[in-house]
């Protein structure tokens, strides 16, 4: 028989195995949890502690997002609007539906969210269905849209100062920050104590002289509804996940989760959160095992989630038909707006351009999880989460390290 001169390529699994080498024992990673999976075969890959539940920090907003894009219409918003009283000509009801993005600034000025809705025009509109002349003397609010407590007793009190959060309100403005203008150099990301009160105060003012003095009351009741004299929306709420995944906004985070609790008829306070998301999970045939929800966005430092669970959902989104399909355009690359964009540098660039990814971190807990297309064009979903007094400057390096060599092992990778 002849000898045939063509030799035929192996297929990628039956490479030989490529391992993580020293990578995962890298000193800044402190304790690893970590887990790989191939999201066509669903194989798992490479698993560290991955059914051990740690601290999550902003990846568990991957649940969140997940919970809106699956619960939500493509179409939904929120609203503000204003109503007339009954019996009392001189007052007017504001009903507040929980748009956090609702924006006290005027162009050229703006804040960091897309196509807010704007209190000057929710005023003007106020006015011009009012009989010309009028004057306003009463404001009623009515807050009542979220239930349960404004701010998060897992929360750091300092943590609404810092500018991480704000109380949950479902009357607000600009997130309830001091100073949103993204144009001005005092920005400030510190945020008011009393969100409502603060967005009251500035739609009195966008009413102008026709509500100069005018009383501001929270002694809301449905008997004082009369006729709906006009109304504003925010951006699709799709616009908000997009947002918060790629710039982890933790208070958009959370105004989601709630909009998620309203839609599907639930209470919208934080315990509810844990809940409506293990049912999320069971739906889609995730084990909800480990998990701990104290929160929406992964601020609170006592939140659990285990790898496992996070590539469990990372690959179910993978899938075509997948009611999470849109989830992974969400997560933040390294040519995109966020916090990835700084990310995989160095000895790490051979990955960039090929990661899509949530951040993470809070004190003593740094974290990664998304999507690596590999160098074998396998599209893997990974989770990584660096624990311990030891972690610091060079953890985000160490945990791009994994996944650089994540891209490079591909399908091949092992343990």
């Amino acid at each position: 028989m002849a000898l045939s001169l063509f030799t035929f390529s192996a297929p990628a699994e039956a490479g030989v195995p490529c391992s993580m080498g020293s990578a995962d024992n890298a000193p800044a990673l402190g304790t690893l949890y970590g887990s790989v999976v191939d999201t066509v075969s669903g194989k798992t890959l490479y698993s560290m502690r991955s059914a051990m539940p740690t601290p999550s920090a902003s990846v568990l907003k991957l649940l969140t997002g997940a919970a809106a894009l699956m619960y939500l219409p493509d179409n939904y918003r929120a609203e503000t609007s204003v109503w007339s009283v009954d019996a009392d000509p001189t007052a007017i009801l504001v009903k507040a539906g929980g748009d956090l993005t609702l924006s006290r600034l005027v162009s050229p000025s703006y804040t960091t969210y897309a196509k807010p809705a704007k209190l000057a025009n929710l005023a003007a509109q106020t006015l011009a269905k009012l009989p010309p002349g009028s004057k306003i003397k009463k404001i009623i609010i009515d807050n009542s849209y979220f239930t349960g407590r404004a701010y998060n007793p897992y929360w750091f009190a300092s943590d609404r100062w810092n500018g991480y959060v704000s109380s949950i309100s479902s009357f607000a403005v600009d997130a309830a920050r001091v100073n949103p203008d993204l144009t001005d150099t005092k920005y400030s990301g510190v945020r008011v104590s009393d969100p409502a009160a603060q967005a009251a105060a500035y739609f009195r003012k966008a009413l102008g002289p026709a509500a100069a003095g005018a009383e501001i009351s929270f002694a809301y009741t449905p008997e004082l509804e009369d006729v709906k004299l006009t109304s504003v929306f925010s951006a699709p709420l799709k616009v908000w996940v997009d947002h918060a995944m790629k710039v982890s906004d933790n208070t958009e985070t959370e105004y989601l989760i709630r909009h998620v609790l309203k839609y599907a008829t639930r209470n919208t306070n934080f315990t509810e959160i844990q809940i409506f998301v293990k049912e999320m999970l069971e739906s889609l045939g995730i084990s909800a095992q480990g998990l701990v929800m104290k929160d929406a966005a992964g601020l609170a430092q006592a939140d659990r989630v285990t790898a496992r669970l996070i590539t469990s959902l990372l690959r179910e989104a993978a899938q075509p038909g997948s009611p999470l399909v849109e989830l992974p355009a969400t997560l933040p690359t390294t040519s995109s707006i966020g916090t990835l964009n700084t990310r995989f540098t160095g000895a790490n660039a051979v990955a960039r351009g090929n990661v899509q990814a949530k951040t993470g971190y809070i004190p003593g807990l740094y974290s990664l999880a998304g999507y690596v297309t590999a160098k074998d064009n396998r599209r893997l979903a990974f989770a990584f989460f660096a624990r311990g007094a030891s972690t610091g400057a060079g953890t985000r390096t160490a945990i791009d390290a994994l996944v650089a060599r994540v891209y490079t092992c591909g399908i091949r990778l092992t343990k």
